[in-house]
């Protein structure tokens, strides 16, 4: 709310967002007073999922707030950085190299498994009556989230799916999961969040949890997760130093809220 506050010039209609973030501010704030008051079974596990409803919300305001302060996209500079390293555009080329339908539908299904683990695996260690675990993986996920929301605030970049829109066309169409994923990128994409990969960063947190704690998920969570890694570049929504960036930063983001949640879980 405070960067709304400091920017509310640069932003069309700012008294809307800002009542908005009081309506999930107050909303949480119920759940939290009616699971401490009356200790309702329900509540006590909304209250432990509810940050994830509005994940989606907060995704698409990083697409309204993300060229307050520069007012183009970084991509121009993304993608040479790219080309210098590299010597060609990897987002580009992948899906050109391996133009088949089968393969694309494989990469689809990656990142689209993305979507269940992120809510499947917190569900799982919950089933499993491992409470503690449930609340740790859903702190580390959410607050990585919003960490990941606010760098794509300061650093707009877009993802060569935007940058690149005369290539996009290219792309196998795959089967069931290529008409799933144009549908959720249609309605649900903006121009922002492709530096660096939180959808790498989150799948790497989520695997590490199970190598932890839930071994015998290894065997479907690991899959997802190369395959994610693999079709964040092949359908374009990142380039490939945003997938090695997440690389780089998901140990530092694990260390530090894992930290913070072992200090004030003793509250």
């Amino acid at each position: 709310m405070a960067f709304i506050f400091f920017f509310k010039n640069e932003l069309p209609n700012f008294i809307y967002h800002l009542l908005l973030r009081l309506i999930v501010i107050g909303v949480l704030g119920v759940t939290i007073f009616i699971q401490k008051k009356y200790d309702p079974s329900f509540f006590k596990h909304l209250r432990i999922f509810i940050p994830f409803l509005f994940l989606a919300f907060f995704y698409n305001e990083t697409d309204l707030l993300n060229n307050v302060i520069f007012k183009t996209n970084l991509d121009p500079v993304f993608s040479t950085i790219e080309l210098n390293i590299f010597h060609h555009q990897p987002s580009v080329e992948f899906a050109l190299n391996f133009p088949y339908n089968i393969f694309a539908e494989a990469m689809y299904l990656g990142y689209f498994s993305y979507y269940l683990l992120i809510v499947g695996l917190p569900l799982y260690f919950c089933f499993a009556k491992r409470e503690e675990i449930t609340k740790k993986i859903i702190f580390v996920v959410i607050a990585s989230f919003l960490l990941y929301y606010l760098i794509f605030i300061l650093f707009p970049v877009a993802g060569p799916q935007f940058y690149f829109k005369d290539t996009t066309a290219s792309l196998p169409q795959g089967f069931i999961f290529g008409e799933i994923m144009r549908i959720i990128q249609f309605y649900g994409e903006g121009e922002t969040a492709a530096f660096p990969s939180s959808h790498v960063s989150i799948c790497l947190i989520l695997l590490w949890f199970t190598f932890n704690y839930a071994k015998k998920l290894l065997i479907f969570v690991l899959p997802i997760t190369i395959l994610l890694i693999m079709s964040t570049v092949y359908i374009r929504a990142h380039y490939l130093i945003d997938v090695l960036a997440a690389f780089l930063i998901t140990p530092v983001f694990y260390k530090l809220f894992s930290g913070i949640y072992f200090r004030f879980s003793k509250y």
